[in-house]
């Protein structure tokens, strides 16, 4: 006899009975689908149905989901010593070295728990260093939930004529959302009329190197640039969110790509495959006011920040990238998608355009590549609604928004990505339909 289905309505609605919405992030709202088991590059339903994996939890799967050799770190590194809370923890200075080896900006790194950790430890640095409160940021992109950067990337405010400054939800302390001055991406002239009417009173200027908040959008070329010779000429520290493109662009980071070297880098997500880690990394001259509990040192406390166990998998995952080559195979598949799209496209007629970056893309319902967040949230919501669905429920699990990047990992093979662009000439015909 067969089992019988589970059916995960039943599951949804015993969480929502107990959780908000019944998850722990909003992003996880709006799927009828459980998950239960992930291996390599795919994840199964509770249900028993299978998918190739494209949300990779946002980024932080990038070796391939329940990665055994990551895993048996982390095992072996539990079971040796877990949280002391004293002193340095199990593989800190390891994964400090290896980072500080890779990337650019880092001559000192301190680790924590998440991106909006990270980017709420850079501005309190920022301001520590200059003694400034205010701090800069670009349209759409989204740099965590702290107060002081959870400005001006609110979908549901957007406008034509919206400001740019709206805060991100409810809760946020308006003086703290008044001190956000944000700048459209790769608008040049707005950038140094923000700097020439605010640059004495920034501590900080925020940007993505290659914004993945509301898509694949790189800046236009001279336009980091731009930012760092302003950041320079102005004493304000730049500092790069390498939440999405640390690990996962390049080992380095995107700034090892792009050659413009900020003053502090958030990362996250893909540093240990799945396992909560994040960190600022920066310039001993910045990093230096990290001490405690003083009015002129910022200060990074958490019992869970550089847990062992987190730190077992992310030397683990940094000696795989290095050993296993994992950027060509990242990079090779990134671009076997993105031209098996591209040809789709082409060959279906659909309204669409794709972009991306080693193994990450976006397909945007509308006729341009956009350079912006108001252009990228031109993207038609319908059509790619009908194309999500499709892909879908052909086995094909990406983001259920319009403007989200979506993916792979490197146990993703070319007949996966095969199959997927085959998915998607069908995903597009009915997005048009």
């Amino acid at each position: 006899m067969s089992e019988p289905a589970i059916d995960q309505a039943a599951s949804w609605r015993r969480s929502e009975a107990v959780v908000p919405r019944g998850v722990s992030s909003g992003h996880r709202v709006g799927w009828k689908q459980v998950f239960v088991r992930t291996q390599g590059a795919y994840v199964w339903d509770q249900e028993g149905r299978q998918y190739v994996d494209y949300l990779n939890a946002w980024g932080p799967i990038v070796l391939g989901h329940s990665d055994r050799r990551v895993n048996e770190a982390v095992l072996a590194a539990a079971n040796t010593c877990d949280l002391t809370g004293v002193g340095p923890q199990a593989g800190e200075a390891e994964l400090a070295e290896r980072i500080c080896a890779v990337m650019p900006s880092a001559d000192k790194v301190a680790f924590c728990t998440s991106g909006t950790d990270a980017t709420m430890h850079a501005v309190h640095v920022a301001r520590a260093a200059t003694g400034r409160l205010k701090v800069l940021k670009f349209h759409g992109s989204y740099h965590g939930w702290n107060d002081h950067v959870a400005v001006g990337s609110s979908r549901k405010d957007l406008t034509d004529t919206s400001a740019l400054n709206t805060p991100n939800g409810g809760g946020l302390h308006p003086a703290v959302v008044a001190d956000v001055v944000v700048v459209e991406w790769n608008d040049a002239a707005g950038l140094r009329s923000a700097f020439e009417q605010y640059g004495d009173q920034l501590a900080a200027a925020f940007t993505e190197g290659y914004v993945h908040s509301f898509g694949c959008v790189p800046a236009a070329p001279g336009f980091l640039e731009l930012l760092r010779e302003l950041c320079t000429q102005h004493g304000v520290v730049m500092v790069m969110d390498e939440v999405k493109t640390g690990f996962r662009a390049a080992i380095g980071g995107y700034q090892s790509i792009c050659g413009v070297t900020p003053d502090l880098t958030a990362f996250g997500k893909a540093v240990a495959n799945g396992y909560s880690l994040a960190g600022l990394a920066g310039i001993d001259a910045l990093m230096g006011h990290l001490g405690a509990y003083s009015r002129t040192e910022a200060t990074i406390d958490g019992t869970y920040n550089a847990s062992p166990y987190a730190l077992a998998a992310a030397n683990t995952t940094m000696r795989i990238m290095e050993s296993d080559d994992i950027f060509t195979t990242l990079y090779a598949r990134g671009e076997q998608m993105r031209a098996g799209i591209a040809d789709a496209i082409a060959e279906t007629g659909a309204p669409a355009t794709v972009a991306g970056l080693g193994s990450e893309w976006c397909v945007y319902f509308r006729p341009e590549l956009p350079t912006n967040f108001r252009e990228a949230m031109q993207s038609d919501a319908e059509m790619y609604g009908r194309y999500h669905a499709s892909l879908l429920a052909q086995g094909v699990l990406e983001p259920a928004f319009p403007t989200g990047d979506r993916r792979l990992n490197a146990a993703t093979t070319e007949a996966d990505v095969a199959t997927t662009i085959e998915c998607v000439r069908v995903a597009l015909r009915a997005a048009v339909s």
